[in-house]
């Protein structure tokens, strides 16, 4: 499995879920970005495994929009990855810690360590880890790789680059993680909540939730209102947390249903979230909690943030792409999807900085 080629035009970004394909575009504008396009599109096989069909969809659409060029930088499978914190000799002794963590990480998820490619980076030492190097080492199977690529291949679409998510997330808040204590991204998703907490700009911990998904929400609504998606869209959209009817179209619908049921996984989330910041602060004495970022289709439902920030105490703040990249002005609406900032950050790599980036171990970059 190649995970880097020679290619050197702009990448596409592009990502999906269950539900939704994404793709963006940037190019350089001085020392920042310019968003060039980007766009969200139902899937046409929602809930299925990525198809001809989808990618067919997908290539129509970059037409359409004018994307330039078929090389793209895609996002792996987030379930797919194998994710751990490993404890390690320390750098300074003679022991091989790379390949040890290659060994370990293997044998934890069950697999050889020939059959998978692996990044890491060290965390930042604390009181705790004295004598040990703390690695984050994250795996994508060769096998789930080149099922991927090979999807892609065979609709004439190259991908230049085999990426995370996380490490798509990152890439794209750097300029707004705070400069001291902790930072966690949320990235609230159709397919699972993701969380990272970042110290000094690395992450320190990961956590995926399939349980605390947007979808599950959604299906709930669904279900106990007998409502289709398109109008479960609706009510997200326009009641989601905010207690109050944005349009006539959701006057109908008791609005104390809906909101608890778009709290539950929603203060999940908070849960995990306070757990995290108490793992961390026993980790790294005096670091609290400073910002939270909130990403994802989910950030984009009326007062989520004002949740999370009532929960938890710690300013909050729903990232979309135009806080990263000064969008053309056919790019102005998609600029303010929030579920777009993964896919920015996909966008964002290019190969010299994106190898730089996986041999500093401050990101994942695959």
């Amino acid at each position: 499995m190649t995970w880097f080629n020679a290619h050197r035009a702009a990448p596409i970004g592009v990502d999906y879920d269950g539900r939704y394909l994404r793709a963006a575009q940037l190019a350089r504008a001085g020392q920042g970005w310019r968003l060039q396009a980007a766009v969200r599109v139902p899937r046409v096989a929602p809930g299925e495994e990525l198809g001809a069909k989808d990618l067919a969809h997908l290539q129509g659409t970059l037409v359409r929009l004018g994307f330039a060029g078929k090389r793209l930088v895609l996002a792996a499978p987030e379930e797919k990855l194998a994710v751990d914190i490993l404890e390690l000799p320390p750098r300074g002794s003679s022991a091989p810690v790379d390949e040890i963590a290659r060994t370990e990480l293997a044998r934890t998820h069950g697999y050889e360590p020939s059959a998978a490619e692996m990044v890491g980076w060290d965390l930042p030492r604390s009181s705790r880890t004295k004598d040990m190097t703390q690695m984050m080492a994250v795996a994508l199977r060769h096998s789930d790789a080149d099922t991927l690529l090979d999807t892609f291949d065979q609709a004439n679409l190259d991908v230049e680059v085999l990426d995370t998510t996380m490490a798509a997330l990152v890439r794209a808040c750097r300029g707004l993680l705070a400069e001291k204590g902790l930072t966690a991204i949320l990235d609230y998703g159709w397919d699972w909540a993701l969380l990272l907490v970042l110290r000094e700009g690395t992450v320190i911990y990961r956590r995926l939730m399939p349980e605390n998904a947007l979808r599950v929400a959604a299906q709930t609504i669904g279900k106990n209102f007998n409502l289709p998606p398109e109008s479960v869209d609706c009510l997200l959209e326009e009641v989601g947390l905010a207690g109050a009817v944005q349009s006539t179209r959701a006057a109908s619908v008791p609005l104390d249903a809906i909101t608890t049921c778009v709290r539950r996984p929603l203060d999940a989330c908070a849960e995990a979230l306070e757990a995290a910041f108490s793992y961390a602060g026993q980790m790294y004495a005096g670091a609290g909690p400073e910002a939270i970022l909130v990403t994802g289709l989910g950030a984009a439902i009326p007062s989520v943030d004002r949740r999370l920030e009532a929960r938890l105490g710690v300013e909050t703040q729903i990232v979309i792409p135009s806080d990263i990249a000064q969008p053309v002005p056919g790019a102005a609406d998609a600029a303010k999807d929030p579920s777009l900032v993964a896919t920015v950050g996909l966008a964002m790599v290019q190969q010299g900085k994106a190898h730089a980036e996986h041999q500093s171990h401050s990101v994942v970059s695959a």
